[in-house]
Parts: structure tokens; sequence; C-alpha cells
């Protein structure tokens, strides 16, 4: 968040918005404006008989715009919160990218190393059907086997692997700066606490939610936009005050300083300012849709999320339990294959499942904890600093 280019580029967003808010409070003072012209005549054009320069300098004060000028400002306001709302969307983005790499890296990791353990256990059984064969005690159909499954195991591992590295290649490509898997497994981080229900979540959700913040800006400056439209209909009251040096009828004169005040019509070619209003009015009916469309985005999610979460934590304690009983069963297994009373075929079958539970373990972790994180981001239980927004 501190360094991402796509934070830069919102941050630049919101300081120009900002100015945006600057320039049309400006629109309230008078426009200055300075006229020089000099002008080359025949001796017989009497209307050039006097100076051939004249210097205009002008000053026009807005006295009633119809609202022009108000619902600009109000515009630029909607502009500027969008833009901090996008800004505050692109860290949580950011955020939750971070947190999916993680956890990918963070299921990868585990699995690999469940891999590498069912790994180890086969090695040890391939060994020992090994000496049972040289001992005339069992078949070279069960090596093969072996061989088979520790095939199996080195495929899944090298998968793992690229899966790691792909993991840690996104979080470098976030962060900025290389990422290394020793790094990380120094210190693993825990799934999120999360004891809200789905209906609070929800609403913590809508109300923190910078998307929906986004849109509702939006929605504000269509809004300002049709009464921006609308005022382009109505005449513009103005004062103008001008002074003025040398005259093209007469030379030699006095300087002459004036008053007017002016009545303007902004209509634009034909009907487009009809036009334009209802172009602003689809355009407020699109805003308001797309908050609709944000809001039940929002709430797939969270409920997605909350759903996965519930189904996670019983799902662990069924699959730790399972892990637990089936080493349990691998130890008895062997032994009772060495006393001849559980085949070989059990006993590899015995050792992929607990490699399998483990696996899924691994996956599960990884899953719970995404899960939880983008929960407590999209909730804002887990904030930005507030000196890096």
């Amino acid at each position: 968040m501190a360094s991402h280019p796509a934070v830069a580029s919102q941050q630049a967003m919101v300081a120009a918005a900002q100015q945006g808010v600057s320039n049309a409070r400006w629109q309230y003072f008078p426009t200055p404006s300075i006229s020089v012209q000099g002008a080359k005549a025949g001796s017989a054009d009497a209307a050039y008989a006097g100076d051939s320069r004249v210097a205009v300098l002008a000053l026009t004060q807005p006295l009633w715009t119809g609202g022009r000028i108000e619902a600009g400002v109000d515009k630029a306001h909607a502009y500027a919160q969008g833009a901090r709302a996008s800004l505050a969307e692109s860290q949580q983005q950011l955020a939750i990218r971070v947190v999916q790499a993680y956890g990918d890296w963070l299921s990868a990791h585990r699995k690999r190393a469940a891999y590498q353990v069912g790994l180890d256990q086969h090695i040890r059984l391939k060994d020992q059907v090994a000496r049972r064969i040289h001992e005339g005690q069992a078949a070279e159909s069960d090596l093969a086997l072996a061989q088979s499954r520790i095939a199996s195991l080195e495929a899944d591992m090298a998968m793992t692997h690229t899966q790691e590295q792909v993991s840690l290649g996104r979080l470098s490509q976030l962060l900025g700066q290389p990422v290394l898997s020793t790094a990380l497994a120094l210190s693993t981080a825990q799934a999120w606490p999360i004891s809200l229900g789905a209906d609070d979540l929800l609403s913590k959700a809508q109300a923190f939610s910078p998307a929906l913040a986004r849109a509702r800006s939006n929605a504000l400056a269509q809004l300002a936009t049709i009464a921006e439209a609308k005022s382009a209909t109505l005449p513009e009251l103005s004062l103008r005050l001008e002074h003025q040096q040398g005259n093209f009828n007469y030379s030699g004169g006095p300087q002459h300083s004036r008053a007017f005040i002016q009545i303007n019509s902004r209509l634009g070619a034909g009907l487009s300012s009809l036009g334009a209003v209802q172009e602003a009015v689809q355009r407020h009916g699109a805003a308001l849709a797309d908050i609709e469309a944000q809001q039940r985005s929002l709430a797939e999610q969270v409920m997605n999320d909350h759903a996965t979460l519930i189904t996670t934590q019983s799902r662990r304690l069924s699959l730790q339990t399972s892990a637990d009983l089936s080493e349990r069963v691998l130890a008895s297994w062997d032994r009772q294959y060495l006393s001849g009373r559980k085949t070989w075929q059990d006993l590899m079958n015995s050792a992929r499942e607990q490699v399998q539970v483990q696996a899924q373990l691994a996956d599960l972790e990884g899953t719970q904890l995404v899960a939880s994180w983008r929960l407590a981001l999209t909730t804002g239980e887990l904030q930005v600093p507030a000196e890096q927004k």
C-alpha cells in the first residue's frame, strides 16, 4: 500500500480532484480579461480615423447563473469523494490480493511439506518391501506399487513447488521486492478471528465498502451534472466593468470606464441543451444501477466468505481427527503387515490416505485464512494505517 504504483496513481487522482474543487469555487469570482487591438486602415476610412491601437481591461462578475456554479462545485466535491473512495478501494483490493497470494503460498508450502513426509514414509516402505523381496517374503509387484506411489508423490511435490513459486512471484510483484519462502516460513499467519454473524458482517461491509462509496459519489456527481445541464437552458446575468484606452473613431481622446449588465444565453446548437439534460438523467440512472450491482456483489462475497469459514471450521476438526487416526492406523497396519495380518496393498493405501488428509488440511488452512482476512478487510475490522491513506 505504501509503494505500489496503483496506489500512487490513485493518490495523484485525489490531488487532482481536490484541485478540481478549488477550481470550481473560483467560478464565483470575477473573470479578468484584457484585449489589445491594432488596426491599419486607409485615410478615407472614417470608422478608423482615430488611434491605431485600442486596449480594453475588463472584469466580468456572474450575478445569477441558474445554479450552474453551485452544480459545478457540488460535482467537484462528489468527484473528490469518489477519488478518495477509489484510493481506499485500490488499497483494499491490493490488500486482498496480498492475502490471496499469501494464502496460496501457505497452502502450497504446507502441502509440499506433507508430500515430503509422505515421500519419506513411502521410501521407507519401499526399502522395507525390497528387503522382504530379497528374503523371498514379498512379490516384485509390491515393489512396483511402492515405486509408482513414490513417482506420484514426486509429481505432486513438483506441482506444489510450482504453485509456491507462482505465489511468491505474485507477492514479490505486489511488494516490489523479492519475497522468499524461507522468510515467510519463519512466522506464518493465522486465520483472522471472526465472531459476527452473516447479517452483522454484511451491515459492516456495506457501511465500510469503498466500492459502494465510490458508486454513491458517482451518483451524486451525476445529480450535479443534471443540475448543471438544466442551468444551460437558462440565461445568465452578469456585471461587466471595463476600462478602455484609445479609440478607433478618434485620436487623442480620454480614457473611458463603463459598467454593463449582461444577460447571455448558453443554449447551444439546436436542442443540444435539452439532449444534455436527458443524457445526464440516463447517466444518473446508470449510477444508481451500479450502486445496486455493487451491493449485490458485496453481499455475495460476504455471504460466500462467511459460509466458507463456517464450513472450513467444521471440516478442519474432522480432518484433524482423521489425520490423527490415519497416523495411528498406518503405524498399526505397518506392524500387522509384518505379522502377515494386513496386505501390502492395505499398507500402501493407508500411507496414501495419510498424505491426502494432510494435503487437504493444508488446502483448508489456506482457504480459511484467505476467507477470514478478506472478511476482515471487507468489513473494516482490518484497515489501512492512517499514515498510508
